[in-house]
C-alpha cells in the first residue's frame, strides 16, 4: 500500500505510527473509568474470574483488543490465560482482579469498538492494530487501513471463584487445598509444619488485636508521662519528707556528722554504710533478721575504732607540728644569721620526721592522705638540703684552712655555688635566681634556698593542723565535741556484739535486741516527753499513745515511703495532736498556761519533724489533686503528657472498641469469615483514627525520656525509687509499642499481597517474634489498673490462638465429588446481556 501527503498527515496513521494501539477517546474513556474506581479498587481484594464473552469476538482481534484495554484499565487485576473457542462463538478469558476491575471491564467490552488493521508493509515500526471508537471511522478520510472490524460481546457470563474456607477446608479458586497444593501456589515445593498458614481474614483480627495492645500500651504510656508531671511537681517536697524522716532514724544523730564531708575529721562514709544497713532493720523492729547482719555489726565496730585512732593520730600529729614549727623557727633564725652550729635541730627534725611516717590512719584517709604525703616530701626536702649544708660546712673550713697554708688569695668563686647551684636544680627543678649580689655569694644562695624549702613545710603543715569545717568552724574542736555521740555508739555496737555471740550459742536473743534499740529510740524519748506534759486519766489512755507513736513509728520507718501511707501518716498525726491537746484542756485554767504548753509541744524538735513531715505530705497531696483537676494543658509552649481527664475520654474510646472487637471474632467462627471479614476492614479504620488521636501530639527535647537519669539508685527513698521506675517504665514502654508497631506494618505489607491465603518461613518468623514479645511484657510493671489489664490479657490470648497458624483439613479422594459440588454452590455466577 502506497502512502501520500494526505495519508502521512491523517490522525490514525500518525496513530500507528507512534505505536499506539489506542485512539484518544477510547484512553479517554478508560481513563475516566480508571479515575472513578480507583479508590474502589484498592479497598478490594483480588479474585479468580473465569469470563466468557459472546458476540462478535471471534475472528476480529478480540482477544488482542481485551489484553489492550485491561492493560490500560487495571489498578490491580491481571489476565492468566484467554482462550478463543470457535465452536462456541466465545471467548473464555481468566482473570485475576477485583469484582470492579471485571465488571467495568466487561461493560466496556460490550460496547462496539472498530479495530483498523495495517500490516506495516510501508515501514517498519508502526502499530499494526488501533482500537478506535465506533463514531470516529468517519474521521478516516484518505487513510485506507487493510481492514476494519468491528467487535463486541453481546452476552458474557462471569464467574467468580470460590476462595475461602468451607467447614474446615481451604479452598483457592474454587479447588480444595492441600499442603502441596498450597505449596505450590504460595511457590514453595509444600509446607513444612513450622512454616505457618494464614487466612486475610486471620490476619487482620491479629492486626486489630496486635493495634489493640497497641492502644493500651499507649495510654499506659500518657498516663506515666502525666505521672512524671507529678512527680516533678512533688519532688521537692518528697525530699524534704525523706530528709525529716531520716532525722528521725536511730542513728540520725551520728548521721548528721559521718554522713557528710562537711568535717574531714568525722567523715566516714564506710561507718555510715554499714550503720545504713543496720539502721533499716532496726527501724522495722526486725530483731530475727539481725543476726544475718552480724558482718555489718563486726565491721562498724572496726571502722568505728579506726575512727577514734584517727583522732589520736591526728592530735599525735598536731602535737609533732608545734615541735617542728619550734624547731625550723630556731634554724631559721641560726640560717639567718649565717651561723652552721644546727646539728640539734637537725637531729630533733629527724626524729619527729620518723614519727610522723608512723600516722598509717592518716596516710589513708580520702580527704587528708595527700597533704599529709605532701608534708612528708618537702620534710625530706627539708633535712636532705640541711644535711648538704652541713657537709659543705666541714669542706669548706677544711678547704679554707688548707688555702691558707699555701695562698691566701685567688679563691675559686664558682666552686661552692656551682655545687649548690646543682643541688637546688636537683630539688626545685631549676636553678636558684642568682640576680642578687652581695658580698658572700655562696652563703646567701644557700640560706635563700633554705628559707624557700622551710616556708614550703611550713604552709604544707599549716593546712593539715587548721582544718575547718564547711561551714569555717575548727575540724577538731568539733570532732571533739562529738565524742559522746561515738562513745554511745561504740556502746552499742559492743553489746550488739555480746548479743551475737549469744545468738550463735542458740540462745533466743531478741528481746535484747530489743531492749537496746525501743529505750533510745525517738518514738519513745517522744512519748516520755508527752508524758510528762500530759495528765492521763488512766493507763488505757496511756497505752493509746504509746500504740498511736508506735504506729506512726511503723509507717514512717517503712521505706521506701509508700504514697498508700501518706493518708494514713496524716490522720494518725492528727490524732495524736488532738487527743493531747484536748486531754490536757481540763487541767489548763489560764491561756499562758495553753500557750506554754503548745510552745513547748512545738519546740520539741522530735514533734516538730513529725509535724513538718505531715505538712509537707499535704503539700504533696495538694499538687497531685490540683495538676490532676487541670482539664488540659494544651495552652504550654510543648507537649508533656495529657491532662487526667483527655487520658479517661481515651479510657472510654478504647472500652467500646474492645466490646465491638470482642463481639467479633474469627478464630472460633471461621464460616462466617466474610461477613466478620467485612466489620474486622470497619474496625481496622476505628483503631487507625484512636491511634492517630493519641500520638499527634509530639515531644521533644528534655519532654522526651529517652535514658534513665538516675545513676545511684537509693532503694530506701522514694524521691528515687520513683523517679527510677517511671523512667524505666517509660523507656520499656516506648521500646514495646516501637516493635509492635514493626509487626503491624509486616501483617499489613502481607494483607496488601491481595490474597487470601499467606504462608511461609517469613511468616513463621513474624509470629516466632509476636509471641516472645507478648509473652516477655509483664503488666504489673505496667502499672495497669484492674479493667485495663483484663482487656490486655483477653488480647493475648486472642492471639495466642494463632500461634501455630491457621488448621485446615486436606481432601481425601473419598470427598473429592461431595466436595466439588459443595464449591460450585459457592462461586458466584453473573451474566450480562446487551
Amino acid at each position: 500500500m502506497n502512502t501520500n501527503t494526505s495519508v502521512t498527515d491523517n490522525y490514525f496513521y500518525n496513530l500507528l505510527r507512534k505505536n499506539y494501539h489506542t485512539s484518544e477517546i477510547i484512553r479517554a474513556q478508560i481513563d475516566e473509568i480508571k479515575e472513578k474506581t480507583q479508590n474502589i479498587v484498592q479497598g478490594e481484594l483480588l479474585k479468580n474470574f473465569t469470563v466468557k464473552f459472546h458476540g462478535q469476538v471471534i475472528g476480529c482481534s478480540f482477544e488482542k483488543t481485551v489484553k489492550i484495554i485491561t492493560k490500560r484499565l487495571f489498578n490491580k487485576g491481571k489476565i492468566n490465560n484467554i482462550i478463543s473457542q470457535e465452536g462456541q462463538d466465545s471467548v473464555e478469558v481468566d482473570i485475576l482482579a477485583t469484582q470492579t476491575e471485571v465488571e467495568e471491564l466487561i461493560h466496556f467490552l460490550m460496547k462496539r469498538h472498530a479495530v483498523l488493521h495495517y500490516k506495516k508493509k510501508a515501514e517498519k515500526g508502526i502499530s499494526n492494530m488501533l482500537i478506535i471508537d465506533e463514531n470516529e471511522q468517519n474521521q478516516l478520510g484518505d487513510f485506507i487501513p487493510d481492514s476494519v472490524c468491528c467487535n463486541y460481546s453481546s452476552y458474557v457470563e462471569s464467574v467468580e471463584k470460590y476462595t475461602g474456607r468451607l467447614d474446615d477446608y481451604l479452598i483457592l479458586n474454587s479447588l480444595p487445598l492441600t499442603t502441596e497444593k498450597l505449596g505450590r501456589e504460595l511457590r514453595f515445593n509444600k509446607i513444612e509444619t513450622k512454616n505457618k498458614v494464614f487466612t486475610s481474614t486471620a490476619l487482620k483480627e491479629i492486626y486489630l488485636n496486635l493495634h489493640f495492645i497497641t492502644l493500651i500500651l499507649l495510654l499506659d504510656l500518657e498516663e506515666h508521662y502525666l505521672k512524671l508531671r507529678i512527680f516533678r511537681a512533688q519532688e521537692k517536697d518528697i525530699k524534704s519528707v525523706e530528709e525529716k524522716i531520716d532525722n528521725l532514724g536511730f542513728f540520725a544523730d551520728i548521721f548528721q556528722y559521718i554522713a557528710t564531708e562537711d568535717n574531714p575529721l568525722l567523715f566516714n562514709k564506710s561507718l555510715f554504710i554499714d550503720l545504713m544497713r543496720l539502721e533499716h532493720i532496726i527501724e522495722n523492729e526486725d530483731w530475727k533478721s539481725l543476726p544475718a547482719y552480724a558482718g555489718y555489726i563486726y565491721s562498724a565496730i572496726n571502722k568505728l575504732n579506726e575512727h577514734f585512732k584517727l583522732m589520736e593520730e591526728y592530735n599525735l600529729f598536731l602535737t609533732y607540728t608545734s615541735c617542728i614549727e619550734k624547731f625550723l623557727m630556731k634554724l631559721h633564725k641560726k640560717l639567718f644569721k649565717h651561723k652552721s652550729d644546727f646539728k640539734t635541730e637537725e637531729n630533733n627534725l629527724y626524729a619527729n620526721y620518723n614519727e610522723l611516717k608512723k600516722l598509717n590512719i592518716i596516710s589513708r584517709h580520702p580527704t587528708l592522705k595527700d597533704t599529709y604525703q605532701e608534708i612528708l616530701n618537702s620534710f625530706s626536702k627539708v633535712l636532705a638540703y640541711i644535711d648538704f649544708m652541713s657537709i659543705q660546712d666541714k669542706s669548706h673550713i677544711t678547704e679554707e684552712n688548707t688555702e691558707l697554708e699555701t695562698r691566701t688569695h685567688n679563691i675559686p668563686s664558682k666552686g661552692l655555688f656551682a655545687t649548690v647551684k646543682k643541688f637546688a636544680t636537683s630539688v626545685f627543678g631549676h636553678a636558684p635566681d642568682n640576680s642578687i649580689h652581695v658580698k658572700n655569694e655562696d652563703l646567701t644562695t644557700e640560706q635563700d634556698d633554705a628559707h624557700k624549702l622551710i616556708d614550703k613545710l611550713k604552709r604544707n603543715l599549716l593546712e593539715l593542723s587548721q582544718l575547718k569545717t564547711a561551714s569555717g568552724k575548727d575540724a577538731y574542736l568539733e570532732a571533739r565535741k562529738c565524742v559522746p555521740l561515738l562513745t554511745h555508739l561504740s556502746d552499742i555496737l559492743d553489746q550488739l556484739n555480746e548479743i551475737m555471740k549469744e545468738d550463735e550459742s542458740g540462745k533466743d536473743t531478741q528481746d535484747l535486741f530489743k531492749n537496746i534499740f525501743v529505750k533510745t529510740s525517738k518514738f519513745t524519748t517522744l512519748f516520755n516527753e508527752f508524758n510528762n506534759l500530759v495528765t492521763f486519766d488512766s493507763e488505757e489512755e496511756k497505752e493509746t499513745i504509746r500504740e498511736t507513736l508506735a504506729n506512726l513509728q511503723k509507717l514512717i520507718y517503712n521505706k521506701p515511703l509508700k504514697e498508700d501511707n501518706y493518708i494514713k501518716i496524716i490522720g494518725t498525726v492528727n490524732a495524736l495532736e488532738n487527743f493531747l491537746i484536748n486531754k490536757n484542756k481540763p487541767h489548763l485554767e489560764k491561756v499562758d498556761t495553753i500557750h506554754t504548753f503548745t510552745q513547748k509541744m512545738n519546740q520539741n524538735p522530735i514533734f516538730k519533724n513529725i509535724i513538718n513531715i505531715k505538712t509537707d505530705i499535704k503539700k504533696i497531696l495538694d499538687r497531685e489533686k490540683g495538676l490532676l483537676q487541670i482539664e488540659t494543658f494544651k495552652t504550654e509552649d510543648a507537649f508533656f503528657s495529657y491532662s487526667s481527664k483527655e487520658l479517661h475520654c481515651f479510657l472510654e474510646e478504647i472500652i467500646k472498641f474492645n466490646k465491638k472487637l470482642k463481639a467479633n471474632t474469627y478464630w472460633n467462627n471461621t464460616s462466617n469469615f466474610e461477613v466478620i471479614e467485612k466489620k474486622f476492614d470497619q474496625l481496622i479504620e476505628e483503631v487507625n483514627d484512636i491511634e492517630n488521636r493519641i500520638v499527634s501530639n509530639k515531644r521533644t527535647g528534655n519532654n522526651l525520656v529517652s535514658k534513665e537519669t538516675v545513676k545511684y539508685v537509693d532503694y530506701l527513698k522514694n524521691s528515687v525509687v520513683t523517679k527510677k521506675n517511671l523512667e524505666k517504665a517509660i523507656i520499656l514502654i516506648q521500646n514495646q509499642i516501637t516493635q509492635i508497631l514493626g509487626f503491624i506494618r509486616a501483617i499489613k505489607d502481607y494483607l496488601n499481597q491481595s490474597t487470601f491465603v499467606h504462608s511461609g518461613v517469613s511468616t513463621s518468623v513474624l509470629f516466632d517474634q509476636i509471641t516472645s514479645l507478648l509473652s516477655n511484657i509483664d503488666v504489673k510493671l505496667l502499672d495497669m489498673d484492674k479493667l485495663t489489664e483484663d482487656m490486655f490479657i483477653e488480647c493475648i490470648n486472642m492471639l495466642s490462638h494463632y500461634q501455630a497458624g491457621e488448621t485446615f483439613k486436606e481432601p481425601q479422594n473419598d470427598d473429592i465429588d461431595r466436595l466439588m459440588q459443595e464449591i460450585r454452590k459457592r462461586e458466584v455466577v453473573k451474566t450480562y446481556k446487551n
